[in-house]
C-alpha cells in the first residue's frame, strides 16, 4: 500500500515539467483535467455548493492557476450552466481587456477559448459586487508559486469574497496562501474546500494554510510525480494505519505483542501513569508494566488491574529495581508525570543509561523526560543517546521545542517540518513536533503529517495517552523495526491513530466535553475491523 506523497511546491513544478517536456503530455490536456476534476467535485458535493440563480463567480489569475479557473468557466458554460461571471486579476491592456502577453501560454490558450463565449470577464473593481450576488465561488487567482503579499486591488476582492459568506471552491490551493509554508501572504481566501491536483501540498496542510483550505480533495490528472521519486513526506492518514498496524495471529500469547515499560508518574501525578498505560493497553501491547514510586502502587493498581506494577521507593529510586524492570521489558515510555526534582533526573539517568542498545527497542521520551533534558544538557551524553539514538522517540509540543533547541516557538510554529527534519538528524532520534497537525521526522529525511485530530484533545492527559500507543505499537513491530518498517512509520501510524480515536469522541461527545479518557475508549473502535482472528464454526446442521 502507497504512502500518500506530500510535495513542495517546486517538486510540483518538476513534476509538471518532467510531465510535459520529458513524456510529451500537453499542458493544455492537463490544465483539461484539472478543470474537469474541480468539477466533478463541486457537482458530487452539490450540498457544500449549492447553485440556484446567483450563478458561478470564478476568480482568476494569469498564471496556469488561472488557465485552470478559465477552462473551468468554459467547461461550466458548456455543461448547460448559465450566470457564469469571471474576475481576472492580471494586467489588462490598453483598451481594458486581459493582456494575454503577460499571462501564461496555457492561461492566454484558456482565456482565448472562454473570450469566445457570452461569460462576463471583469477587472477586480468591476466585480466587486459580485460575491455576494453569486451562489458559489470558484477561486483560481493564484497557485503554489505566489511568494509575495497580496495587496491592491486583489486584496480587496478577496476580502469581499470572504465577507460574502458563500461557499468557495479554492483550485490548486486558495489564493494567498504559500504552498510551501501554509502562511498567509497579507490576505487570502478561506475557502470551503480545496481540489490539488496530483498530490497534497505542505502549505494545504500546515497553519494557517490548513484553516483556510477545507475539505481536502486530490484529483490524479496524470502528472508522473518521478522527479519527487526520493522525496519523504507522506500523510499519515488511515492507510499509513492500516498497514502498519500489528498483525494478530490466533497462535499467539502475550508476548508476541511484546511488554512496554512506562516510567511514569510521581506523587500526586498518578493520573499521568494511569493514561499512558490504559493508551498502551488499548493499543494492543501483551503486557504494560508501570515503574512508578510506592505511593501509587494501590491507586494504579485499582485504576488499571491489566498492568503490572513495579515500584520503587518514594524517597529516591532504587537503580536496582529499574533496571531488573527494564531487562524484563521490550520497550519502554518515560517522562509521563515524572516530574522535574533532582530525584526525577536521577532516574532518568538511570534508564538511559541501563536501556538495551538495540534497533528492537524502541524508547519514547515525553513530556517531564523532555523538560529534564532541558534542563540537564549532560543527559544527552547518556549511553541510550549517544549509542543507540536511533531507536529513540521524542514527542515535545511547540515549547517544549523550544526550550530543547533553543530555537524562538514562532520560528518553530512557521517551519515546524524544518525544525522537526533539523533537530532529528542532529540528535538521530525520531522527532514528533505536536501541533494542530503533527509533523514526525526521522534522521534519514523522512517526514510524516497526520491532519486528524481537534481541538477537544487540547488538554492535559491527551499527551500521556499518546505516548503509551506511540510505545506499545512500536513494541508490538519491534522485530521489524529498521527493518521493513522504520521507526517513523510506525510512530506516525500511533499519532494517527491517537487523532482518529479523538475525532470519533468529538463526534459523540463535543471537543468541550470530551476527556482523554474518552479518547482511550474510542482506539478500539478505530481498530476493531482491522484484525479478525476469531474462528466461525456454523451451527446449522445442530
Amino acid at each position: 500500500m502507497k504512502n500518500t506523497l506530500i510535495l513542495t511546491a517546486d517538486l510540483m513544478r518538476q513534476c509538471d515539467d518532467y510531465t510535459i517536456h520529458t513524456l510529451g503530455i500537453p499542458s493544455q490536456v492537463l490544465m483539461e483535467r484539472a478543470a474537469t476534476g474541480v468539477i466533478n467535485y463541486m457537482k458530487t458535493h452539490a450540498k457544500d455548493f449549492p447553485i440556484t440563480d446567483g450563478g458561478i463567480f470564478v476568480l482568476c489569475g494569469n498564471g496556469n492557476n488561472g488557465g485552470d479557473g478559465f477552462a473551468v468557466a468554459r467547461l461550466l458554460y458548456e455543461e448547460g450552466y448559465r450566470g457564469i461571471s469571471v474576475c481576472y486579476g492580471g494586467k489588462l491592456d490598453k483598451n481594458g481587456n486581459p493582456d494575454k502577453k503577460k499571462m501564461s501560454v496555457e492561461c492566454a490558450r484558456q482565456y482565448e477559448f472562454l473570450y469566445s463565449l457570452p461569460v462576463e470577464i471583469l477587472s477586480p473593481a468591476q466585480a466587486l459586487p459580485y460575491p455576494d450576488r453569486s451562489d458559489v465561488i470558484i477561486d483560481a487567482l493564484f497557485g503554489i508559486g505566489l511568494d509575495r503579499p497580496v495587496e491592491g486591488d486583489l486584496a480587496v476582492i478577496i476580502r469581499a469574497v470572504n465577507a460574502s459568506g458563500k461557499p468557495v471552491l479554492a483550485v490548486d490551493i486558495p489564493s494567498g496562501i504559500h504552498g510551501d509554508s501554509g502562511k498567509i501572504l497579507g490576505c487570502a481566501v478561506k475557502a470551503t474546500a480545496t481540489v490539488t491536483m496530483q498530490a497534497l501540498k505542505t502549505g494545504l496542510l500546515l497553519y494557517p494554510g490548513a484553516d483556510h483550505a477545507g475539505k481536502l480533495h486530490i484529483v490524479d490528472i496524470g502528472v508522473d510525480i518521478t522527479p519527487a521519486r526520493d522525496h519523504k513526506f507522506y500523510l499519515a492518514d488511515r492507510a499509513l494505519l492500516l498497514s502498519s498496524l500489528p498483525p494478530r495471529n490466533r497462535r499467539s500469547h502475550k508476548g508476541t505483542y511484546g511488554q512496554i515499560g512506562l516510567i511514569c508518574g510521581s506523587e500526586g501525578m498518578s493520573g499521568a501513569a494511569i493514561l499512558s498505560a490504559r493508551g498502551a493497553s488499548r493499543a494492543g501491547a501483551g503486557l504494560v508494566r508501570v515503574i512508578t514510586p510506592e505511593c501509587n502502587r494501590i491507586i494504579l493498581q485499582v485504576a488499571i488491574p491489566e498492568a503490572i506494577a513495579t515500584c520503587y521507593p518514594s524517597s529516591a529510586p532504587a537503580g536496582r529495581e529499574v533496571i531488573s524492570a527494564l531487562n524484563a521489558c521490550d520497550g519502554l515510555v518515560i517522562g509521563c508525570g515524572l516530574g522535574i526534582t533532582t530525584q526525577s533526573a536521577t532516574l532518568l539517568g538511570i534508564a538511559l543509561d541501563a536501556c538495551p542498545i538495540r534497533p528492537s527497542f524502541p524508547v519514547v521520551l515525553d513530556a517531564d523526560a523532555l523538560n529534564l533534558l532541558s534542563r540537564h544538557p549532560h543527559l544527552w551524553q547518556s549511553r541510550l543517546l549517544t549509542e543507540g539514538a536511533s531507536q529513540v522517540i521524542i514527542t515535545p509540543h511547540p515549547v517544549e521545542m523550544a526550550r530543547l533547541t533553543g530555537w524562538p516557538i514562532s520560528k518553530i510554529l512557521q517551519d515546524p517540518f524544518a525544525c522537526a527534519l533539523g533537530f532529528a538528524q542532529k540528535r538521530g532520534i525520531t522527532v514528533v513536533l505536536k501541533d494542530a497537525h503533527t509533523v514526525i521526522a526521522s534522521p534519514e529525511g523522512e517526514a510524516y503529517l497526520c491532519p486528524f485530530g481537534n481541538a477537544g484533545m487540547a488538554k492535559g492527559g491527551s499527551g500521556d495517552v499518546l505516548a503509551g500507543i506511540i510505545g506499545a505499537l512500536a513494541v508490538q513491530r519491534r522485530e521489524d523495526l529498521n527493518k521493513d518498517l522504520s521507526i517513523a512509520k510506525i510512530t506516525a501510524a500511533g499519532i494517527a491513530l491517537h487523532a482518529l480515536a479523538g475525532d470519533l469522541a468529538a463526534d459523540e461527545l463535543g471537543e468541550s466535553g470530551m476527556t482523554p479518557s474518552d479518547l482511550i475508549l474510542k482506539l478500539p473502535l478505530v481498530t476493531k475491523d482491522l484484525s479478525d482472528t476469531k474462528t466461525y464454526i456454523s451451527q446449522e446442521h445442530l
